[in-house]
């Protein structure tokens, strides 16, 4: 059995086709995140790909953002399957179930924590050494901790408290699990390009997670697969949880072992990253089945590369997909929809507080200020157009009309006040007009004129030239002597909106020669 993740960073980027990205994978069950697909903007040929039967969750309050989706090839189709972590999205039968203590959370924070499409779980049957099992699939992409909102924070860390919650009691019931996808955190210096840059890279919240929810990585720090093994024999305090990274154990101390770069920056070019995408497994599947994992930077179309691990043991196929199946939706089944499925009744109460209280991060700060107090322009034009609408003729009478093609067209110049624009050709020509009446036109040697028009044309190109300069032209960096790339400021501060100057190799490691230098020039406006 093989299984693969890879955040896929938008399915319907895929030029080749999902079949064809699907089948270059080369295994059983696939799990990507960041599909950014709600359920309107999903079509068939993603969601019915020959071979396979595929599961997907979706954002609930946002278009185009997250998303997660489980492919199973027809012979690893799962005996059930469902969708989220917290139970409340389920509506049929054949479901995972065992969803673990959700005493720590409220009502509201559990639906929340379901509604921006981050987990598909599959559960199936596996044979191993003639001996019938159950193993439970837990596909998940993580959230990310926007520095500028705390309260996303606070989000990521109910999530993984929540995840640990319901793979620790699908593991109690009997199942084997594996849970895999972007976990959305570095764990060890080791899986970091520059953890010296970081301060205090240990205490992250999301990395002290890690250490509770992983077994012990001692691995890394010289022990041998052999002692490991017996420490996975039982689980202990001491030795942190019941899951193991599979990666790091066949890899103890593998370096520069990347999942993720900065495509702003280039990073791949350099293997300036991170790994934070994973393939966990309970400490008994790990040791006792498990045969490799390993990262594929090779494969590119994301700014993630997929993750795999192979086991040993056999699947056994269900005779047919359980209801969560993408197959059946009404738009695929080929059955005819009732219009009341479009419609729904809404209590004037509830809109109004869901809209109070819509998902963390679904709606920037700058764009919910603007809905609710547009701006002065805005206020001027409604009163310009019920001024207007007051200066209405009254019905029946005749107005006269006014053509305005009649009205002579301003200049755009008049607009503005220019000077010493006018070149000294077109002054000549005025001085000299008098005196060419006098002479013989016989005798008279032709000389070049300038005429109105042409003043007028090369006193506009000299005025829009003053107006639009177009980019600085880029000063080459210091010590690759090379021109640099012009930046812009997006973070909100007293700096947004300036433009600056860095070196345009990718970025690297400050000892790497071939990545980026530290050059830095702000653009002077004045020049």
């Amino acid at each position: 059995m093989k299984v693969v993740t890879w955040n896929i960073n938008g399915i319907r980027a895929f030029r080749g086709g999902i079949k064809k990205a699907l089948d270059s994978l080369d295994a059983d069950v696939i799990c990507i995140q960041e599909t950014k697909v709600t359920r309107d903007l999903l079509d068939e040929r993603i969601a019915i790909v020959d071979g396979y039967n595929s599961y997907f969750s979706y954002s609930r309050g946002r278009s185009g953002y997250s998303g997660v989706a489980t492919y199973c090839k027809d012979r690893a189709t799962p005996f059930a399957a469902e969708e989220g972590l917290t139970g409340l999205l389920v509506n049929h039968k054949d479901a995972v179930g065992c969803y673990g203590d959700h005493t720590e959370f409220s009502s509201e924070e559990l639906q929340l924590l379901d509604n921006e499409g981050r987990a598909v779980i599959t559960q199936h049957k596996i044979k191993c050494q003639d001996k019938e099992k159950t193993l439970t699939v837990i596909n998940v992409y993580c959230p990310r901790a926007d520095p500028e909102k705390p309260e996303r924070k606070r989000f990521k860390l109910q999530f993984y408290n929540l995840l640990q919650s319901r793979a620790e009691a699908v593991l109690k019931d009997g199942s084997h699990v594996i849970v895999l996808g972007d976990i959305n955190t570095s764990h060890r210096p080791i899986d970091h390009c520059d953890p010296s840059e970081i301060d205090d890279f240990g205490e992250n919240p999301g990395r002290k997670w890690l250490n509770g929810f992983l077994y012990s990585d001692k691995q890394e720090e010289g022990s041998d697969e052999e002692e490991h093994d017996k420490e996975c024999e039982e689980t202990d305090p001491l030795h942190g949880g019941k899951f193991v990274d599979t990666f790091r154990f066949f890899h103890p101390t593998r370096i520069n072992a990347f999942t993720c770069w900065s495509t702003l920056t280039g990073a791949r070019q350099t293997n300036y990253g991170t790994r934070i995408d994973y393939i966990f497994a309970d400490c008994q599947l790990a040791k006792e089945q498990f045969v490799g994992a390993d990262i594929m930077p090779e494969v590119e179309g994301s700014d993630h590369c997929p993750v795999w691990g192979q086991l040993s043991c056999s699947l056994i196929s269900s005779p047919k997909p359980p209801p969560f199946c993408t197959r059946y939706l009404p738009e695929f089944a080929g059955k005819q929809q009732k219009l009341s499925r479009f419609l729904v009744k809404v209590d004037q109460k509830s809109a109004q507080s869901e809209q109070k209280n819509t998902l963390p991060g679904s709606q920037e700060e700058e764009e919910r200020r603007e809905n609710l107090n547009p701006s002065g322009a805005a206020n001027i034009s409604v009163k310009k157009r019920s001024l207007t609408s007051d200066l209405v003729a009254p019905k029946g009478k005749k107005t006269k009309t006014v053509n305005a093609s009649s009205k002579p067209k301003g200049n755009l110049l008049a607009f503005f006040k220019t000077k010493n624009l006018i070149s000294d050709g077109s002054s000549q020509q005025c001085s000299t007009a008098d005196t060419d009446q006098h002479m013989n036109t016989e005798h008279s040697i032709p000389q070049p004129t300038v005429t109105q028009s042409d003043a007028k044309k090369g006193t506009s190109s000299v005025f829009w030239k003053s107006v639009l300069r177009g980019p600085p032209a880029p000063p080459c960096c210091k010590v690759h002597e090379e021109p640099c790339v012009l930046r812009t400021v997006k973070k909100e501060g007293p700096n947004m909106g300036k433009q600056f100057f860095v070196c345009a190799r990718p970025q690297g490691h400050a000892s790497n020669p071939e990545a980026r230098c530290n050059f830095f020039a702000w653009v002077d406006k004045a020049k």
